[in-house]
C-alpha cells in the first residue's frame, strides 16, 4: 500500500497542489514529470502557469514520486490533518482519531515530555484543579524521617551540612509546617521573596513521594511548577599584587613543597592544576623513551653541561 493511499485528496488545497508539482519539476525536471503525469506540452505549460488545475489524478501521480517527509515539507500543518481526515471541513476534530495518535505519542518520551511541557504551560489552571483533591491529603510536618531521607535517601544531590539543614528546618517551621499541601501553598511558595524556601519545598515533595503519599502525577505536576532556587554565577575579577604572589610562594616553599612546585610549574609554564598534578604523577626522570624519528633511545629528563636541576633549584628563590 502506498503511503499516500488514505490520504483524502480532496481536503489538499490548489495551492498546495500547485507547490507540490514546482517542488516535484525542480527536482526530477520538466520532462519527467510530464511523462509522470502523461500530459502534453500544452497542458504542461498550463499547468506550471497557473492556468489549468492539478487534478486528483494528477496530485496521484505527483505524490508516487516524492517520499511522505517532502509532502509533509511543503503542505501546510491545517491542509495534512484535513487531507488525514483529522481535521474536518467545519473546523471540529476527529475526536477518535486524536485521541489514538495522544495514545501513540505517550509511547514516544521525547514526544510525551513535549505534551507534558505543552499542558503544563497552557493548562495550568486546570492541571491544578484536577489534582485538588490529590493535594489535600498530604500535611507538612518535619519529622527525624524526613532529616534522614534529606541526608541518605534522596535520589540526586543529598543534603547533610548540618548549617543547611538546620536552616532548612527554621524555613520549614516558619513557612510550612502543619500546612496542608493545596493550590494555595503552592502559590504562596512560588511567590515567597525567599527562594530559598521552593528547595525546601521540593525537598519535602520528593519526601511525600517516596512514603507514596502522592501519586505520580501530582510529583511530577508539582515539581514542574516549583522551580528550584536559581543561582546567579558571575566572575568577579580580584587584582593580586607581585608582593602578594613572591610571599605567597616563600611561604610554600618553607612549609609546603609539594603545593610550592605545582604553584611554579603553573606560573612559569601556564600549565593547568590538573595538568601540573598529573606531570608531577607522572614524573620519571630515570624513564627510558624512544625517539623514533632519528633512531634514538634516551633518558628522558638529560642535563648538558653545568645545567643540573640542583643548580636549576639553587636560582628558585
Amino acid at each position: 500500500m502506498e503511503w499516500y493511499s488514505s490520504l483524502d485528496f480532496s481536503k489538499v488545497s490548489d495551492e498546495d497542489r500547485f507547490r507540490i508539482l514546482d517542488y516535484a519539476v525542480s527536482k526530477f525536471g520538466r520532462e519527467k514529470v510530464r511523462e509522470v503525469l502523461g500530459a502534453s506540452r500544452i497542458t504542461m505549460w498550463r499547468l506550471l502557469n497557473r492556468q489549468a488545475r492539478v487534478d486528483d489524478s494528477k496530485l496521484r501521480a505527483l505524490l508516487s514520486i516524492i517520499t511522505q517527509r517532502e509532502f509533509e515539507s511543503l503542505v501546510s500543518a491545517r491542509d495534512r490533518l484535513r487531507a488525514l481526515g483529522i481535521l474536518r471541513d467545519d473546523g471540529a476534530l476527529d475526536y477518535a482519531l486524536a485521541l489514538e495518535i495522544l495514545a501513540l505519542a505517550s509511547r514516544d518520551e521525547y514526544l510525551r515530555q513535549a505534551i507534558l511541557r505543552f499542558t503544563v504551560e497552557n493548562f495550568r489552571e486546570d492541571l491544578r484543579r484536577m489534582l485538588g483533591l490529590s493535594l489535600a491529603h498530604a500535611v507538612f510536618k518535619w519529622d527525624p524521617g524526613f532529616e534522614e531521607f534529606l541526608r541518605e535517601r534522596k535520589k540526586r544531590r543529598k543534603v547533610v551540612d548540618p548549617g543547611t539543614i538546620a536552616y532548612y528546618r527554621r524555613l520549614f517551621e516558619k513557612h510550612l509546617e502543619g500546612k496542608i499541601l493545596s493550590e494555595e501553598l503552592v502559590d504562596y511558595v512560588l511567590s515567597h521573596p525567599n527562594k530559598w524556601l521552593r528547595n525546601v519545598f521540593r525537598h519535602y515533595v520528593q519526601y511525600l513521594y517516596y512514603l507514596r503519599k502522592i501519586p505520580p502525577e501530582t510529583y511530577g505536576w508539582l515539581m514542574e511548577i516549583i522551580p528550584s532556587r536559581s543561582y546567579r554565577l558571575d566572575v568577579r575579577p580580584y587584582q593580586i599584587s607581585l608582593e602578594e604572589v613572591v610571599k605567597s610562594l616563600k611561604y610554600l616553599k618553607e612549609h609546603h613543597e609539594k603545593y610550592y612546585l605545582i604553584f611554579r610549574l603553573m606560573l612559569e609554564g601556564g600549565l593547568r592544576l590538573s595538568h601540573a598534578i598529573h606531570i608531577m604523577k607522572m614524573f620519571s626522570p630515570d624513564e627510558v623513551v624512544e625517539i623514533r624519528e632519528v633512531g634514538l633511545e634516551t633518558q628522558r629528563l638529560v642535563c648538558f653541561q653545568d645545567f643540573h636541576v640542583s643548580a636549576l633549584k639553587s636560582r628558585i628563590f
